[in-house]
Parts: structure tokens; sequence; C-alpha cells
């Protein structure tokens, strides 16, 4: 065996069997239990007398192939992932092929495998068709001719994420209101995530624009499911849109979904219906005819329209207009009031509400036969006639063109005398009937008449004509209304023989007679230009002998109204609530309110109050913001005094900062903001603008300027394991807040990074040798101000040592001699030349010196020469010698000899210091003085 004696004893497994044979022998090995060791070159020799010989037999053992080994993972992607291995043993059999078996990882091998056959001559291969975002498990076969190996060591490997491949599904959309849209949609199927979904981009544009859509992003919610929400504000009234959603995850954004189209809510009529005319027909109807309202102006589809009408006098009190619906372009209004003008409006209505209604327009009703006259009266004149007198019918139904009186003498019963009948112009409201026969009893009745015909009779009334004619009134009570300013003339006409006495009664007091009020000849009452105090009672009495009477006016003095009175009631983020109240002195009718209010940075705005209004709110303000509003009243004469200011603000603050916790989600390339965290103060936001930088960074990127609230926003792009800081700025109605945060991006592996290093104060760079516990931006100030306080101490004492040395200054001056006539060689040059330098200049504070007297240039220029040759004068300031403001200053020795004078000078002696003392006094005033004039009036020495 491979040259080798196989010795059987050695191996229990080999068996050597020979056979003799009639012409020779046979030998035959057999092996039990062959092995791969087993395969060799086994020779048989034959040896005899004569010779040897022998053959060999080549035994290969085979076997199925060794397990593949060192799988290892070459390269992947979302789909694919390339393998190598290297090839085994392959059992003396050539490997035919490899079997490359995968699964997902919460498969079985039994039942959810898969298998990529590669050549066997090939140790790369790749396998295709994979999932994204999937973890698998891999390992690998080798085939022979013999059989299969063992499968190789598991390999697992979780492929790359990629887009989503499938849209959002369920997607709807449906109207909320006017301006909103709620959209809703459930996540893609699970298979088409390829990854984590981070959240959804939500785009919509108008179904008719050819525009790009606009986008929002929302998060994704985690819950197994759920149906995702999105509000879309600030959309136009009864617009179509069109909606798309899309997924997201780190990778990218999926498929859209299919658009779905969707109608906001029907609004109002933005425009009124056009060309309104009215048409009158008869004396109670008015024909109304209009043009529908544009429809890109309708938000919505036009039910019918509206026909608001009422008598044009009192248009201004809602309560007197009647509605009249219809679905045609024109109508006809009935049961009107005869002869009375109407004011028309005209509104579309949709199912969102009414419109805005057309300008108004005015037709007025044609004329008809007038009421009867609403009152009459008959008073004896004399034995041969009667007065009649009435009151004009309270509807006449048109113009009055005459009245009409018919007087008929009542005879004996059954019997009817023919009336006569006397026309009067319409302004004549009394008529005389004469030529009456006395004792004979007569019935009086008037009529009106327009040009349409005559109208009823009034109620009849009946008088005999008599000789005693007793004190009667023939006007009638009545109530008057004027207008602030206007003459009135109340009437009282009387009769009675003798002539009665007329007597006025203004409130039930007796007038006084003046320019503003007075009696005409007549009996009237004349008042000239009305005021409010004029409003009231006004009775005129009448009296005779044989009898007396009384009428009493009532007197309306309609004025602007006064201020009202203003109450606020309640507010909110949006709204101020007031109640409004008449004064109550006002007694013509209100035709409405105006209020007036401007938020703190505004403009003036006025709205229009219904007179009836009890309460009014003011809607769509600002929230959080302060507000000032006054109101006036107006009526038919004009508008009042405007109320007292109320002064409040609507309830909300300014954006509240949330925590950092709260607000943050970290991951490794983006975060994601918690929008709903801020508190919005109770003023919805607006919107967000969202800033960041990496910590070392100076200079913010903006992400976005308009981020809407509600959900989340997601940023993107960030490197791993980085120091950032963020910046938010939260808007609403109330104002802006900013925040500032600092965050750290994970790790590619998920984990966390430690917190950065401090860095040093600015003033260790300059100043090494300080402390690190040492902050200059503490240090600096504590430190100046420390240093401003010892300063201030140090003037205050140096200020009150001045003022207790004050009495040894005076003691000075009143020592000092003040010459003006020394001469250039002095005593004082000759004996002390030293002193010339000591008792040199005491400057005046804070002036400037006049010229030293004497000489011909002024003290700068001294100075500025210096000392040289004889010093001439030696002066000081003292207030107390004005006149005398520089003289030469002359000395007393200290033992008390006195020093001699120059000739031809006037000199003053010292009384009360020695020579030691003014010496000392004078230099030390000499130094301040020639600092003091270099720093206040010679400038240019410096």
């Amino acid at each position: 065996m491979n040259n080798k004696r196989l010795d059987p004893k050695s191996d229990n497994r080999y068996t050597i069997r020979e056979e003799i044979l009639p012409n020779g022998v046979l030998s035959d090995l057999s092996i039990k239990r062959t092995e791969r060791t087993d395969s060799a070159l086994f020779t048989c020799v034959a040896t005899n007398a004569f010779g040897s010989d022998d053959t060999s037999i080549n035994m290969i053992v085979q076997e199925v192939p060794e397990v593949p080994y060192g799988l290892k993972v070459l390269d992947k992607s979302g789909r694919s992932v390339q393998l190598s291995w290297a090839a085994p043993y392959d059992g003396n059999s050539p490997i035919k092929r490899y079997i490359i078996e995968y699964k997902i990882s919460k498969g079985t091998w039994e039942v959810d495998i898969d298998r990529v056959l590669v050549p066997g001559q090939q140790n790369v291969a790749g396998v295709f068709n994979l999932k994204p975002a999937t973890t698998y498990h891999l390992r690998i076969v080798a085939e022979n001719e013999i059989g299969s190996s063992d499968p190789s060591d598991t390999v697992t490997i979780i492929t790359a994420e990629e887009a989503p491949s499938g849209p959002p599904s369920t997607v709807k959309v449906e109207a909320e209101d006017q301006h909103t849209l709620m959209i809703s949609w459930k996540p893609p199927e699970r298979d088409d995530w390829n990854g984590e979904i981070l959240g959804y981009y939500v785009g919509y544009r108008e179904a008719s624009s050819e525009k790009p859509y606009l986008f929002e992003t929302v998060e994704f919610s985690k819950e197994e499911g759920k149906e995702h929400h999105l509000k879309i504000n600030e959309l136009k009234t009864y617009a179509q849109y069109s909606v798309v959603v899309q997924a997201f995850n780190k990778v990218g954004a999926g498929p859209m979904s299919e658009e779905v189209r969707q109608y906001t809510a029907e609004g109002i009529p933005e425009q009124p219906p056009q060309d309104t005319t009215c048409t009158t027909l008869t004396s109670q109807t008015i024909r109304v005819s209009w043009v529908s309202p544009p429809l890109t102006s309708a938000n919505g589809v036009i039910k019918g329209y509206k026909v608001v009408y009422g008598p044009s006098d009192t248009w201004y009190d809602e309560n007197s207009k009647d509605t009249k619906i219809t679905s045609s372009s024109e109508t006809i209004l009935h049961g009107l009031k005869k002869y009375t003008n109407y004011s028309m409006q005209v509104l579309a209505f949709t199912s969102g509400g009414d419109g805005v209604r057309s300008s108004p327009i005015h037709c007025q009703t044609e004329q008809d036969v007038p009421e009867a006259p609403s009152a009459v009266k008959a008073l004896v004149m004399s034995g041969e006639s009667i007065l009649v007198s009435w009151k004009p019918p309270e509807q006449p139904n048109g113009v009055v063109v005459q009245y009409t009186v018919y007087v008929r003498e009542i005879v004996d019963e059954g019997k009817e005398a023919e009336p006569k009948s006397q026309k009067v112009p319409p302004f004549q409201m009394s008529y005389e009937a004469s030529s009456l026969k006395k004792k004979e009893r007569y019935e009086f009745w008037v009529t009106a008449s327009t040009v349409i015909g005559e109208g009823q009779p009034s109620k009849p009334v009946s008088l005999s004509p008599s000789n005693r004619v007793p004190a009667k009134i023939a006007s009638f009570d009545d109530a008057f209304t004027a207008t602030y300013k206007e003459d009135v003339k109340l009437p009282c006409l009387a009769v009675g023989v003798p002539a009665p006495d007329i007597q006025w009664k203004v409130k039930g007091v007796a007038f006084q007679q003046d320019d503003h009020i007075r009696q005409l000849p007549e009996g009237s009452l004349f008042i000239k230009s009305v005021t409010r105090q004029d409003a009231g009672e006004y009775s005129c009495s009448v009296e005779n002998s044989f009898g007396h009477d009384t009428i009493t006016h009532q007197l309306v003095v309609h004025a602007p109204p006064h201020s009202p009175q203003v109450t606020l009631t309640s507010t909110t983020t949006t709204s101020i609530t007031m109640k409004l109240r008449p004064h109550a002195t006002d007694t013509a009718p209100l035709h409405g309110y105006t209020v007036h209010y401007k938020p703190e940075f505004g403009e003036w705005e006025t709205v229009q109050v219904n007179s009836q209004a009890q309460t009014y709110t003011l809607e769509g303000l600002w929230c959080g913001s302060r507000y000032q509003i006054y109101v006036t009243a107006y009526n038919g004469i004009g508008t009042g005094e405007q109320s007292d200011n109320l002064n409040t603000r609507t309830k909300g603050s300014k954006p509240v900062i949330p925590e950092a916790g709260r607000f943050i989600e970290v991951s490794t390339n983006s975060i994601t903001l918690h929008l709903s965290a801020w508190s919005d103060g109770g003023c919805p936001m607006l919107y967000f603008v969202v800033e960041h930088k990496k910590r070392n960074s100076l200079e913010w990127n903006q992400i976005s300027n308009n981020v809407k609230p509600g959900g989340n926003f997601v940023v993107l792009d960030l490197d791993p394991a980085n120091w950032y800081h963020l910046r938010v700025t939260a808007h609403n109605n109330a104002g802006f807040t900013v925040a500032e945060y600092e965050f750290a991006t994970l790790t590619i592996t998920g984990g966390t990074i430690p917190p950065p290093e401090r860095e040093s104060s600015p003033g260790n760079k300059y100043f090494p040798w300080l402390p690190e516990w040492l902050d200059l931006n503490v240090v600096v100030p504590v430190g100046a101000t420390v240093v401003v306080i010892i300063v201030g101490v140090i003037v205050i004492c140096v200020a009150m040592s001045r003022r207790s040395r004050g009495p040894e200054q005076t003691r000075l001056r009143d020592d000092v001699v003040y010459n003006q006539s020394a001469g250039g060689n002095s005593t004082m040059d000759k004996r002390r030349p030293d002193l010339r330098d000591e008792l040199g200049y005491i400057a005046p504070p804070n002036r400037k010196l006049p010229p030293v007297p004497g000489s011909n240039y002024n003290t700068c220029d001294r100075i500025k020469r210096g000392h040289s040759g004889s010093f001439r004068n030696h002066a000081t300031w003292d207030p107390r010698h004005p006149r005398n403001m520089y003289e030469e200053l002359t000395l007393h020795p200290p033992n008390g000899r006195r020093i001699p004078a120059h000739p031809g000078s006037d000199e003053t002696m010292y009384h009360r210091a020695d020579f030691a003392r003014a010496l000392a006094k004078a230099k030390q005033s000499h130094d301040k003085g020639q600092e003091r004039l270099k720093s206040m009036t010679c400038p240019n020495l410096r």
C-alpha cells in the first residue's frame, strides 16, 4: 500500500485471503468501512522460483464535500448582498455547485428558506431580490456527485434602507369648514417601508393650478395601523384642492399617493346681486328685480335670494324690516303701506349663509284715498255761527289736496236735510259755518282728499248756535316732535265771548315770557331754538265767564344722543364683549351705535351696531393684545358724544418655552421637534422659525422660517456624534419667544457622546496666570465698582478737609495786601527773590482771568514766557474784593517787624498772621493755582 507492506494485523479493517487454484493462487484484499485514508495505490506482488510479477490498483475513496468555510460579506445594498467563501475539500469528487441558503431572521430553515445556485468553480456570488432594511441569515452548502455537504456557519446581515416603495393607503380628504380641509391616511404596506418611516409629506394645491404642491410635514405615529391626520387651514372658500401624501425615511421619500380632490365648505357670497331695481305697481305693491352675483364670488351654490325691505324713515330699526325669500331674479312685494317710501336690499345665500347685501334702493308706493280725519270739534262762536276744527288723518295715503266740511241741519225725526259742503285748503284745519239758524241743531263732518279721490268721512259732531259763547279751544291735544335748535309753535286757538283769558303752563308752572319763549297774539306759544331742556308738557287754559277749557301738548325734542354707557362684560383670546346702554335722558330713537376700537400699535377701526343691541362682541381681535375702545350713538339728528374710553386687553400671552426633553428627540442624523410641547399661552401659534449650528460655529443655519404649528418637524442631514445648538422662535399674536437648546446627535451605533469640554474663560487667554475658577466676566465689573467707590470716598474726604480749613484761608486773605501800583523792584523782590515763585498765582475757579493791571500781556502769556526779569505782580483771587482783583502782596515779619514797602506803593499790614503761615499758605495756593491755570485757561500748554 503506497509502496509499504500492508500488515492486516495493524488494522483489523483489512483482510487478505488467498485461495490455491489448480493453475495458480487467487489472493484478494477486503477493506471494511472504507475511509478517506484508504485512498492509495495497492500493489500485489507474486513470486515463485522462476521469478516475480506485480499488478497495481489505485483505489480512490469518494465522499460528500466538506463544509465551505470563510463565508463573508463583500458588499451589500438594500436589495442584494455579495458573498465570498473558500472552497472546501471536495471529497475526491469535483464540486458541481454551491447552494446559498438564506431566510429572514424571523423565519425557519425548514419553511422560509430560499436558495441561490452557484457553479462549483466559483467562490463569489450575489444574492438578489432581498428586502431593504431586513435582517437575513445566510449559509452555503457544497454539492458533488456523492451528495451535499453540511451547511456552513450562518452569517447575519441587515440590508440597507431605501426610500419607501409604496404610497400611504386610505387617503381621505374632508371639508371641515370654508377654509379648512381635514386629511387622513394610513401607513404604506409594511413590506413597502424599506426602513423606519420618520414621517409624511402632505402636498396640496388648487386642483385647477399648475403650480407645484405645497408640502407640510407630519411625524410618523408608532402605533401599529394608526390613522394619521393633518388639518390644512387658510384655504380659499369653496375651492377644489388636490391632495397627495408620501412617506419618508432617512433615505428619502417614497412615491406619492393617488391624487384626492375635495372642495372646501361653501361660504357666503362675497358680492351682492347686481343691477337691483324697483318699480312701483300700486299703492301697496312694488316689483324688485336684480342680476345674480358673479359665480366667481358665490363661494358655493346659490340657493336663493332674500329681499329685505321696510319703510325708509324707520330703516335704522331692524324690527321694522321684513324679508321675502325667492329663487328667481325678481319678486313682487305685497301689503305695503300706502304712499310710503320703502328701502330695499337684496342678498344671495348659499348653504354657508347669507351673502353681502346690495346697496339700498328706494321706491315709493302710489297714493290712495286718505283715511278720515282723526278728530273733529264743533265750537259755538255766536248765535249764527259755529267753528269746526279737525285733526289730519293718521294715514293720509298721499298728499292731501283739500278738506271738505259737511254741514247738515237736523230736522224732525225721519227726515234728513241735504248736507252742504265747503272745500277748505289743506293747510287750513278749521272752518267757520255761518248763517246758521239760532237754536237749530246742526251736524258736521269732514273728509280729506288726495289726487286719487275723497276719503272716508270723520265721525259726525252736532251742535246748536247760541248767543252764549263759553271759552273753548279749537286746537287738539297733540304731541309735537321738534329737531334740536328748531323753532316750534304750539297752537292754542280759542273762542269765546267775552274773549277768554289764555294761560300757558310749562311742565305745570306758569311760564315767564322772554326772548326764548313767548305767547303770540292768537294764543299760540312760540319757542325759539328748542333745546333738550324744552322737552316736556305744555298746557293751555282758556276761561271766560261762561266756561273754561284746557288742552295739553307734549313736546319731544330730538337732539343728537348723549354719550352711551359702555360696560365691559367679558374677554376671550380673540374677542371683547361689552354692554351698551343709551343715555337715560335721550328721547329721540337711536338709529345705532358706532364702536371705535384700535389695538395698542394699530389704527382706529369702526363697526356699526344695531340700535336694539344690548351687548356687542368685537370678534377677530389679536390675541393677548391691549385695545382702546369708545362708542358713539347716532340718531336722525346726528352723532352724539363719545363714551368714556374703555382700556382692556384680550386674553393670552406669548408662547411658553418647553423643556428640552419633551421638545427634542435625537437620533443619529436627525432630530425630531415635537411642536406640540410648546404652550401657546392661550394664543394660537402662527408659525415657528427653526435654526441650528454646530457648537463651535458662529453662523446660524436657517432650516425653515415658516414651520406650521401642530405635529412634528424633522431636522435632517446632521452629522453623527456632534454637539449642536438649536434656536427656535415661536410666534403668536401676543408676540414671539426665542428658545435655545444644546443637543448632541447619537453615534452610528446609537450611543451617546460625552458632554463638551468647558471652554476656558477669555481672560485665561490673556492672563494665563489667573486661576481657572476666576471668571473675568464677574471680576471686572465688581472691581470697577469697588474702584469707583474708593475714588468717591477720597473725593468726599478731600472736600470735607478743605471745608475744615476754610477759616485759615479766610485769615490768609485778610492778611494779604493787594497793591496795584507796586514797582518792578519792590521790597519783596529784593529781600525774598524765591517768594516770587512761591506766591506766584492762584487761579479763580472755573473762570478765565482778566489781564493783570499794569501789564501789557495776559496771564497765559506770562506763564508761557516764565518768570524772567523782575516779577511784577503776585496776584490771587478774592471774591470779597471784586474791584481790586490783582494787588501785590507784602508780608509782616514773624517778630512784628515790618518789611519796608517799596517807595510810592500803597500797602496794608498783616494783622492776624505771621510770615511763616502766610508763606506756607501762599505757596500751597500758588501750586494749586498753577495747575488750575494750565488745565482751564491754557490748554495748549499741555
